[in-house]
């Protein structure tokens, strides 16, 4: 929208998401921005926590909150076997 920098922002980061173009992502913004903005603070606020938070563990690759993930790190693990 025409003057609206912060709704233009946003509404490019929605568009980032696989399968969501640009109407949907004006209609999420506007969305978020009218009836949700609870739903908005907790959504920054969850991913901003996730990306200083979760990593990829270090041996398998897969999502982890710690170096290596629960699977990986788990004592009753045979390194053997995948």
């Amino acid at each position: 929208m025409k003057g609206l920098a912060a709704l233009d922002r946003l509404t490019a980061a929605l568009k980032r998401l696989p399968g969501v173009g640009p109407r949907s992502a004006q209609r999420h913004a506007f969305y978020l921005l009218q009836h949700d903005r609870e739903g908005a603070e907790q959504l920054g606020r969850a991913l901003a926590d996730a990306l200083v938070q979760i990593r990829h563990c270090a041996r398998c690759n897969t999502f982890s909150e710690a170096e290596l993930c629960d699977t990986c790190s788990s004592p009753r693990r045979d390194p053997s076997q995948l």
